[in-house]
């Protein structure tokens, strides 16, 4: 047997115990054997155990509508019990005592009523809620309640007579009490018909609901019959019937009908995780079948990290609300696993070792590659300057004249400058089709700081942030570079100038020289020569503008 069902076990004895001294004490009560205390002690006895009953179904329930209700049920028993022994053992003032006896019915009609609104959530989801027509119940129940409350001023439920004490004793009953009655029987009868009808629904325990229904039934019947044997044990019809409201709703949980937050211990129990609970000092509260025992020391060991009991086996360890739960892993698979793939790790790393080194190889290779391709266009597009170039230098070491010298050296500048920037603009081009124009005034204040060794004026004025082909760069600097290398010898001035429009460049050349300049007029879109001045104006499209 396991700990949860011994420990359902042992409560429905202390209950059936404390109801049969709440019985006896009743018994020996009327027989006018302490009648006060023995109704003190029988009071007591039920307002622990609708108490223990609403502290119970707090922590079992699952269900937060049910929970609620269930808990207010047992807060109402409590109440009418508390008011019932305030009556018959502490009030003497017959008005006291008669209005303690009118709010008997506080809990008389709103325990059948809550019984309802239980029934109907039976079976339900968690978060299911009731309908809102169910709030109209309150309606002729809280009209009932302050129809017996204010009953001194109508006598609609309950009558006296004229000139005598108004007590329970000499009371007729008016018709206001027959409605109030016939609503509760109303209430009380849909609660425990929708029960029955959901008791067929349940596979566990079904007969509960149904089996209790039938003995509050039977016994309203024989205490309607005028029983006197009925009435020396249980006389107190409203006690026993509240008692019995409780021990239906209490076997809708055990059946199952509402949903508890208990049988986890037997479940655990008879798991095969091999898992353990334990309380903040380490003693165990909950083992399965196959936990083994653990010392303290082992146990604290895990709180930092896993713990190896031995190579097939880990124990970990996890806090919770008032303790740890440590579980034992199986790792055998796993090291198995771990020692094949430490070789193979062994066998990649050489594998992967030959592969960088292939890789690095073809690396270095497809680098030298792509330079030698780079540097081959590069000399193939600059190839007359670099002829240029080599001419330059072959006379710069073969002048002697100082002046000579220094001016071919500002030649070799000026090429030099074009062929190292002619390259960035070449290198541009291999990754982007686009280029912006500040790049090209780059380009042309290098070369015009070569040119100003050489007594040069120049001034270049190109606005950035201007997206142009690179192909359309590389002309309009190729260009430049023609030009300057024609008139090199006798350059007195240049000047290039840009002006951006909607769609296009305006680049403007403006050279001051004495060589013959016609050739390049059919590379521009305009020429001119005026005072020893040429001018070409050269249109570049921006990027993404249709040609």
């Amino acid at each position: 047997m396991t700990k949860s069902l011994k420990r359902n076990y042992y409560t429905v004895i202390i209950v059936a115990l404390l109801i049969v001294c709440a019985v006896i004490s009743r018994i020996i009560g009327n027989l006018d054997i302490c009648p006060i205390t023995l109704g003190l002690i029988r009071t007591f006895i039920y307002i622990g155990l609708y108490i223990g009953w609403g502290i119970s179904v707090s922590k079992r329930i699952i269900h937060t509508q049910v929970r609620r209700h269930l808990v207010a049920v047992a807060f109402l028993n409590v109440f009418w019990f508390v008011i019932r022994s305030m009556k018959y053992y502490f009030v003497t003032d017959p008005d006291v005592s008669r209005q303690l006896c009118y709010w008997y019915y506080f809990p008389m009609l709103f325990i059948p009523l809550i019984s309802i609104f239980v029934s109907l959530s039976l079976g339900k989801p968690e978060n299911y809620r009731l309908p809102k027509w169910t709030s109209l119940l309150y309606i002729p129940t809280i009209f009932c309640l302050l129809l017996v409350a204010t009953n001194d001023f109508h006598q609609l439920v309950f009558s006296f007579q004229t000139g005598e004490v108004w007590t329970d004793k000499n009371n007729e009953y008016a018709f206001g009490y027959y409605f109030v009655i016939g609503w509760e029987i109303i209430c009380a009868l849909t609660a425990f018909t929708v029960m029955v009808i959901k008791c067929r629904l349940s596979q566990r325990k079904k007969y509960l609901p149904l089996s209790l229904l039938c003995v509050c039934i039977v016994y309203a019947l024989i205490y309607a019959s005028g029983a006197e044997w009925l009435r020396i044990i249980c006389g107190d019809i409203t006690a026993v019937q509240c008692l019995m409201v409780t021990a239906i709703l209490e076997s809708c949980i055990q059946c199952g009908l509402i949903q508890t937050n208990t049988g986890y211990d037997a479940l655990f129990e008879a798991g095969t995780f091999k898992a353990q609970i334990t309380d903040t000092a380490y003693h165990t509260r909950y083992a399965s079948a196959n936990s083994p025992k653990l010392s303290d020391i082992v146990m604290r060991s895990a709180e930092n990290g896993a713990v190896g009991i031995d190579e097939k086996t880990v124990l970990k360890s996890n806090p919770i609300e008032g303790g740890y739960v440590l579980w034992l892993e199986d790792i055998s698979d796993i090291a198995a696993l771990l020692r094949e793939l430490e070789e193979n790790k062994e066998t990649i790393a050489e594998s992967n070792f030959l592969e960088q080194e292939n890789y690095r190889t073809k690396l270095k290779i497809n680098t030298l590659q792509e330079k030698n391709r780079l540097y081959d266009l590069l000399q193939e597009q600059t190839a007359h300057q670099i002829d240029l170039l080599d001419e330059l230098i072959t006379r710069y070491n073969a002048e002697d004249n100082k002046e000579k010298r220094r001016s071919l050296l500002a030649k070799i500048a000026v090429i030099g400058a074009y062929i190292k920037r002619r390259g960035n603009l070449m290198f541009i081009g291999e990754k982007s089709a686009t280029t912006d124009t500040a790049e090209l005034m780059l380009c042309l204040e290098e070369s015009f700081a070569n040119l100003e060794l050489m007594g040069v004026e120049c001034a270049v004025d190109i606005p950035s942030n201007n997206k142009i082909d690179t192909t359309d760069a590389i002309r309009v600097y190729d260009f430049f570079e023609a030009v300057t290398e024609e008139a090199i010898d006798d350059l007195h001035s240049v000047w290039f100038k840009a002006r951006s429009n909607a769609d296009s460049v305006i680049f403007r050349l403006e050279a001051e020289c004495e060589s013959e300049l016609d050739d390049f007029s059919r590379l521009a879109e305009k020429s001119s020569f005026e005072d020893g001045v040429w001018q070409f104006t050269l249109k570049v499209e921006k990027a993404g503008e249709q040609q």
